[in-house]
C-alpha cells in the first residue's frame, strides 16, 4: 500500500501551529526527494526551511526520520539544525495527522559537521584502505610538534632553515594536498613542471621582472615535499590523522569501495547539505560517491563563500548538479543548447525573502552583490556557467519591516575612527541592546576597544586570544612552568604581578636575588676565569620569593655577601644586623620587609606564593591532570571562582585546561610535564591559544569581532570599521587609476596553493600559459598574457572580498554604520575609501554620521604611525566615564566618613553621580520593602545539580531565593578539607594511593597538625570501610545527567563499586557530622540505573560519614527509595511560573 499523500506545505504549517510558507518556501519544502539545489541569501530563513522540508517528507512516509542524514560546517550549527529538526519531528509526532506512520522518537535523524562524517567513515571502514580504525585525531598543535620534530631530525637540507618556518610550511603544504586530493609524487612532478615553465618565461629577454621570485616559491614548494613524505609516513606508523586527513580518506573510500557507498545511500535516502558553498572540492567528491542521484538538498549562498584561503571552493554551487545531478545537468544543457529550456532537471530554488534587515539595509546589500550577481565575464576569467542568484527582497511589513539607518564617516585617522564608532554605539546602548563591530583583522579591534572604553561602554573582544590567554589558565600554566622551570623568571612575573607586587617591590626583589647569587659564590668560593666574572649576574626571581618563605619560617635570613656590597643594598645590611642577633622587622632576629625594600604588602604576597610553587613541585610526579587540579588549588583559584557568581568563563577554561592535560596523556606514549608545556607552546602559536569555552557575552556589552568570525549570526546595530582600500579590500599591489588590480595572487603568496594544482582549478582563472608551446616564445605575446591572467587573478580577489562585505553589511537588522579613515591602520600616507563604501555614497545610500566625510589633512599624522607604545607602571588614573565615576566613589566614601566621625547621618549629596546612585538604592530598598511578604517566585533552569533538588525538597522559600538572587558559598578551612579528602580517597581508590602524599594531595602549607592527622585518620577509615569488603571499585567522580519531564538533572557520584553479588553500590563521602536524609540518594539510584540499563533494585547506594564512629554507614533502604514520580510532582510543584 502506497503512503498517503502528504498535506501541502501550508496545511502542514497549520496543523503543526507554523506560520505559513512563503510561495518561495513552499516550492522547496514540497519538491520531491530528487537532487536539488536551493540559494538562499543572508537571513532568509533557510533553517527553518530545511526543517519544514524534513517534516513534509517525513509526513509523507517518503522517508523515517532516522533515515535523514544532515551536514553543516561547525558545532553550533550543527546543534541548532538539529534542535530545529527534533522540534518540528516531535509537533509532528503528536499532530494527529491521519495516516501518519508511528514515529520512533529515539530513533531521530544524524546531523553532523563535514569532519565528523568523514571521520566516522573512516573509523568505520578505513580497514579496507589498511587505515587503523582506531587511529587518534591530533590537534593543530601536535601536528605541530610532530613536524618539528620531523624538521629538526632531517640530516639533508631544506630549502627553509628555521625550524619553525619549515614546519608551518610542511603542514600548510601537506594539507592543501590532502585538501585537493594530491599526492606526493603527483604535487612533485606538477610542481616541477611549472617551476621549469616559470624559469622559461624569465629567460626570455625583457621577461625577467614579470616572474620575479616565483621560480624560487615554487622550488621552495618542491624542495618541502620529502618532508611532507616523511611526516605522512610519521603517521601511518603512529595511527594519526589530521581533519585533512579524515577528508582525504574519507573520499578515497566513497570512491574506491561500492559497498560502503551503497550501504550509506540505502540508509540515507535524504540528505540535507548546509552552508554548500563552503564546501572543499575533496568534500564534494566524497558526498557525491555516497549520494549522487539521490534525495540530496544542498543549501548555499555563491554571495557568501568567505572561506576560499581555508580550502573552500567559490564555485561548489555551480557544479552541484555536475557532481550529484550528471544525468539532469547533462539533459539542461542538451534543452538549453538547442533551443529549450527544460531546467526542472536541474533544479535551482531561490530563498530571497530578507527576513532579518530593514529597507536601507538591504539596499546597500543588494548593490554591494550587484556585480557578483551580474558578472560579465572578462578576458581571462574561468569559463563557468554560473547559476542564477536573486537580489535579496523585503520581508512583509506584518513581519515587521523598518526603513532601517545606513550611515556612515571618513576620517583622518585610525583613532578619530574609533571614537565615532564609540559615539555611535553609546548614543543608541542599552542593557538590551544587541550590538556590533567588526574588522577586516583582529588588530583593528583594538583602538575600537579603548575607545568604547573611554565611553564606559561595555564591550567583549570575541576570538582574541583562546583558553590560553584566560587569566586563570594563564596562571595555572605559569605556575606549572616555574615549578618545572625555575628559570623562567617572565611566567613568575605574572605570577607576582597577579599578586599585586608593583615595581618597586619587584626592583627589591631582583636586588635580593643578586645577594643570593653573590652570596653562594662567596660561601663556595669563586673560581670563575676573568671571562666569566665579566658575565653579567643570573639572578633567578624564583629563589629570591623562595629566600623569604624560609627567611620567615626560620626566624632570620639566608647568609649573604655581607661585605658591603653596594648593589646587595640592604640585603646585606640585613644580613649583618641579623648575624648580630639584632632585632628588627617583626620578631628577633627576624628582618622587617624595609630590609629588603619590600612592602609589607609585597612580603606577604611573594611568601605566599613561595609555598604555592613549592605544592606544585611536591606534585609533580603526578599524573598531569593531577597536577593540573593541585596547581589550581595551590593557587586558591578552586575557592576564588567558587566565590564567582555570573562570570563562569574562568571555571569553564580551567576546566577545559585540565581536558586538554587529559587529551595530551591520551595521546603521547610518555606524557611528561615538559612535553605539556611544549605542547601548549605550539597551541598558542598555530591554534589561537586553544578554543576558549563559549559563554554568553554580557547583556548589552558591545561585541568586537573579525567578519569570517561573524558569518552566522545578527545584530540589531552593526559597525563595519576599516573600509579603506587595500585595507578592506584587502590586496598588496597598488590598483590602477581606475582601480582594477594586477594580482600575482598564488604565485607571491606562499599561503595560497599553486592555481593549476588544485582540484577546483575550472573554477578559476585559467592559467594558459602552462598550454603554450615553449618553442619560439614571443615576448610581447607573454607580457600580454601574463598581464590578462594577473588581471584576471585581481578580479578573483576582489571578487572574494566583495562577498566579504556583503556578509559584513548584511549582519545589522536595524542599523548599520560603515566607517573608514585616510590613514588606515598606522600608514603614513592616505588611502582611498573602499570601493564598497563609495558605490554606496555615490547612490546615496548611505548618509553621513558625525563628523562625515571629512578631507585629508596633510598636517594631521597618523598618532599608530611608528608602531611603539609607552605603558606605566602603576597604571595611570582612569579617564572618562570611569574615572568620573572612581572620583564620585570617593567623594561619596569621604562624605560617609566624615558623617561617621561626628555622629550624625551624611547629608544629600550634591554630587549628581552619587545623588544617582542614592536614588537607585532607594529604589532597591523600596523594591525589597514590596516583596518581603511575598513568596519567592522564579524560573527553574534547564539544568539542575542533583543536590539541589534536595533544597528544593527542604525548603522551597529558600531555594527560590537563591536561585533568584545567587550567592557564593562561604569558603571555610573544613570545606576545603573536605575537597582534599574526597580528591585523595578518589586517588587512593584508584590505585595511585602509594603516590600520593598529603603535599601532593593538596594540603594547605599552614594545616595544623590536627587537622593532618584528621585528614589520614579519614582516609584509613575509608579504605578499611567493611561496606567494601568484597567490592570491586568502577569508577570515581562520576558524572550523569537523568531527564525527568521538566528538567535534567546533574549528579556527581563519588565512587561506584560492584558488589559480590553483582549489584551496583554508589558511595558518596560526607566529611562533616550532620546527618543528611538518605532518601536524598534516590536521585543517584535512578541516574546510575537509567546510565546503566538495569532496575533500580540492582543498585545500593550509602553516605559514608567518616568523622562519625570510626565511619558511619547510612544506607538507602527499598523503602526510603523515592520514586521518579514523587520527584518530579516536587519539581512541577513549584513551577516555572
Amino acid at each position: 500500500m502506497s503512503p498517503a499523500a502528504p498535506p501541502s506545505p501550508e496545511r502542514l504549517a497549520e496543523i503543526l501551529g507554523m506560520p505559513l510558507p512563503t510561495p518561495e518556501q513552499a516550492r522547496i519544502i514540497a519538491h520531491p526527494l530528487a537532487p536539488l539545489l536551493v540559494v538562499a541569501g543572508a537571513g532568509s530563513g533557510k533553517t527553518a526551511t530545511m526543517s519544514q522540508r524534513v517534516v513534509h517528507l517525513v509526513a509523507g512516509g517518503q522517508v523515517r526520520p532516522d533515515q535523514i542524514l544532515g551536514l553543516t560546517f561547525t558545532r553550533k550549527a550543527t546543534a541548532e539544525l538539529e534542535q530545529r529538526v527534533r522540534t518540528r519531528l516531535a509537533q509532528l509526532a503528536v499532530s494527529g495527522l491521519p495516516g501518519l506512520p508511528e514515529l520512533d522518537e529515539e530513533a531521530g535523524p544524524t546531523i553532523a559537521t563535514y569532519n565528523a562524517f568523514a571521520g566516522s567513515l573512516v573509523r568505520d571502514h578505513g580497514l579496507r584502505l589498511g587505515i587503523d580504525p582506531d587511529s587518534t585525531l591530533i590537534t593543530e598543535a601536535r601536528a605541530w610538534q610532530i613536524a618539528t620534530r620531523i624538521v629538526t631530525e632531517r640530516t639533508e637540507p631544506l630549502p627553509l632553515d628555521k625550524p619553525g618556518a619549515a614546519a608551518t610550511a610542511l603542514l600548510a603544504l601537506d594539507g592543501a594536498l590532502s585538501e585537493n586530493l594530491l599526492s606526493v609524487a603527483d604535487a612533485a612532478e606538477q610542481l616541477g613542471d611549472l617551476a621549469a615553465l616559470m624559469e622559461g618565461i624569465g629567460s626570455v629577454r625583457g621577461c625577467k621582472t614579470l616572474v620575479r621570485g616565483v621560480p624560487e616559491a615554487l622550488t621552495t614548494r618542491l624542495g618541502m615535499l620529502e618532508a611532507v613524505a616523511a611526516y605522512r609516513d610519521y603517521k601511518l606508523r603512529h595511527s594519526l590523522l589530521d581533519f585533512g586527513d579524515q577528508i582525504a580518506l574519507g573520499c578515497r573510500i566513497a570512491e574506491e569501495v561500492p559497498d560502503v557507498a551503497q550501504s550509506l545511500r540505502t540508509q540515507y535516502p535524504a540528505v540535507l547539505l548546509d552552508e554548500f558553498q563552503d564546501t572543499s572540492v575533496a568534500q564534494i567528491r566524497l558526498l557525491a560517491a555516497l549520494f549522487s542521484d539521490s534525495g540530496v538538498t544542498a543549501v548555499g549562498d555563491p554571495n557568501q563563500a568567505i572561506y576560499g584561503w581555508r580550502g573552500a571552493s567559490a564555485g561548489a554551487l555551480d557544479t552541484f548538479h555536475e557532481y550529484f545531478n550528471p544525468g539532469g545537468a547533462a539533459a539542461a544543457e542538451n534543452a538549453f543548447n538547442t533551443g529549450g529550456a527544460d531546467e526542472s532537471r536541474a533544479p535551482v530554488l531561490p530563498l530571497s525573502t530578507a527576513w532579518r534587515n530593514d529597507r536601507a539595509i538591504l539596499r546597500a546589500a543588494n548593490v554591494t552583490s550587484s556585480p557578483l550577481r551580474h558578472h560579465a565575464p572578462q578576458p581571462g576569467d574561468a569559463e563557468v556557467a554560473r547559476i542564477p542568484v536573486d537580489e535579496l527582497h523585503e520581508r512583509p511589513g506584518a513581519a515587521g519591516l523598518a526603513e532601517g539607518v545606513v550611515v556612515g564617516a571618513f576620517v583622518q585617522d585610525p583613532l578619530a575612527e574609533a571614537r565615532t564608532i564609540a559615539d555611535f554605539m553609546e548614543e543608541r546602548w542599552s542593557p538590551q541592546a544587541e550590538m556590533a563591530v567588526l574588522c577586516r583583522t583582529r588588530a583593528q579591534l583594538l583602538p575600537i576597544a579603548d575607545a568604547l572604553d573611554d565611553l564606559g561602554v561595555p564591550y567583549e573582544i570575541i576570538g582574541l586570544g583562546g583558553m590560553l590567554s584566560v587569566p586563570e589558565v594563564a596562571d595555572v600554566r605559569a605556575a606549572l612552568t616555574v615549578a618545572a622551570d625555575p628559570e623562567r623568571g617572565d611566567r613568575l612575573l605574572r605570577l607576582l604581578t597577579g599578586a599585586g607586587i608593583g615595581a618597586a617591590d619587584l626592583r627589591a626583589l631582583a636586588a635580593l636575588a643578586r645577594a643570593q647569587v653573590r652570596s653562594a659564590r662567596a660561601q663556595a668560593g669563586d673560581g670563575r676565569d676573568q671571562a666569566e666574572r665579566e658575565q653579567p649576574d643570573a639572578p633567578l626571581l624564583s629563589e629570591a620569593i623562595e629566600t623569604l618563605a624560609r627567611w620567615e619560617e626560620t626566624g632570620r635570613p639566608p647568609r649573604t655577601a655581607a661585605s658591603g656590597d653596594a648593589e646587595a643594598g640592604g640585603v646585606a645590611e640585613a644580613g649583618r644586623v641579623a648575624g648580630a642577633g639584632g632585632v628588627t622587622g617583626t620578631g628577633a632576629g627576624a628582618p622587617g620587609p624595609a630590609d629588603v625594600g619590600l612592602s609589607e604588602a609585597g612580603r606577604r604576597a611573594a611568601v605566599g606564593l613561595a609555598r604555592s610553587l613549592r605544592r606544585v613541585r611536591a606534585g609533580l610526579g603526578l599524573a598531569l591532570p593531577d597536577l593540573v587540579m593541585l596547581t589550581e588549588q595551590a593557587l586558591g583559584l578552586d575557592v576564588e571562582l567558587a566565590a564567582r557568581v555570573g562570570n563562569p568563563l574562568g571555571r569553564r577554561a580551567v576546566d577545559r585546561f585540565r581536558e586538554a592535560a587529559e587529551q595530551f596523556t591520551a595521546e603521547m606514549e610518555s606524557p611528561t610535564l615538559a612535553g605539556f608545556l611544549d605542547w601548549l607552546e605550539a597551541a598558542e602559536e598555530h591554534e589561537d591559544g586553544m578554543e576558549a569555552p563559549h559563554v554568553e557575552p554580557e547583556p548589552g556589552a558591545v561585541q568586537l569581532l573579525t567578519i569570517h568570525a561573524a558569518k552566522g549570526l545578527e545584530w540589531d546595530t552593526v559597525a563595519v570599521a576599516g573600509l579603506v582600500e587595500q585595507v578592506f579590500p584587502s590586496y598588496r599591489q597598488q590598483p590602477k587609476e581606475d582601480r582594477t588590480l594586477a594580482d600575482k595572487g598564488w604565485m607571491t603568496r606562499p599561503e595560497e596553493f599553486p592555481h593549476p594544482l588544485r582540484a577546483d582549478a575550472a573554477t578559476l582563472p585559467p592559467f594558459t600559459l602552462g598550454m603554450w608551446d615553449t618553442a619560439g616564445w614571443d615576448a610581447e605575446a607573454l607580457k600580454e598574457a601574463w598581464g590578462e591572467y594577473t588581471l584576471a587573478l585581481g578580479r578573483h580577489t576582489l571578487a572574494e572580498e566583495r562577498r566579504l562585505a556583503y556578509v559584513a553589511f548584511t549582519r545589522a537588522r536595524h542599523e548599520l554604520l560603515l566607517t573608514g579613515s585616510h590613514l588606515a591602520k598606522a600608514a603614513a600616507k592616505p588611502r582611498p575609501m573602499a570601493r564598497f563604501l563609495d558605490e554606496l555614497v555615490r547612490r546615496e545610500l548611505v548618509r553621513p554620521y558625525g563628523p562625515g566625510w571629512q578631507n585629508y589633512d596633510e598636517d594631521q599624522p597618523n598618532p599608530l604611525a611608528g608602531g611603539g607604545t609607552t605603558g606605566t607602571w602603576p597604571p595611570p588614573e582612569p579617564t572618562g566615564i570611569r574615572g568620573e565615576h572612581r572620583e564620585a566613589r570617593r567623594r561619596a566614601a569621604h562624605d560617609v566618613a566624615a558623617a561617621g566621625r561626628a555622629g550624625a547621618a551624611p547629608e544629600a549629596s550634591t554630587d549628581p553621580t552619587v545623588a544617582r546612585w542614592v536614588a537607585e538604592a532607594e529604589l532597591l530598598l523600596a523594591e525589597r520593602a514590596r516583596r518581603r511578604d511575598q513568596p519567592p517566585s522564579v524560573h527553574l533552569p534547564d539544568h539542575l545539580a542533583a543536590t539541589r533538588i534536595d533544597e528544593l525538597r527542604a525548603d522551597r522559600d529558600r531555594f527560590a531565593l537563591d536561585l533568584r538572587r545567587p550567592l557564593p558559598p562561604e569558603p571555610r578551612p573544613e570545606l576545603r578539607l573536605g575537597t582534599v579528602f574526597h580528591d585523595a580517597i578518589a586517588l587512593r581508590l584508584g590505585g595511585q594511593g602509594q603516590l600520593l602524599t598529603l603535599e601532593q594531595a593538596g594540603v594547605p602549607d599552614a594545616l595544623t597538625p590536627r587537622q593532618r592527622k584528621q585528614l589520614e585518620r579519614w582516609l584509613e577509615i575509608a579504605e578499611r570501610l567493611p561496606l567494601l569488603d568484597g567490592c570491586l571499585l568502577q569508577d570515581t567522580e562520576v558524572e550523569l545527567e537523568l531527564a525527568l519531564e521538566s528538567l535534567t538533572v546533574r549528579c556527581r557520584l563519588d565512587a561506584v563499586f560492584r558488589d559480590p553479588g553483582g549489584a551496583w553500590l554508589i558511595v558518596d563521602w560526607k566529611t562533616g557530622r550532620r546527618r543528611v536524609p538518605v532518601d536524598q540518594l534516590s536521585i543517584y539510584v535512578h541516574a546510575l540505573a537509567a546510565s546503566r540499563g538495569v532496575e533500580t533494585d540492582a543498585v545500593r547506594a550509602a553516605y559514608v560519614y567518616v568523622d562519625r564512629d570510626d565511619g558511619l554507614v547510612d544506607e538507602l533502604s527499598a523503602a526510603d527509595l523515592l520514586p521518579l514520580s514523587e520527584i518530579e510532582d516536587a519539581l512541577r510543584a513549584e513551577g516555572r511560573s
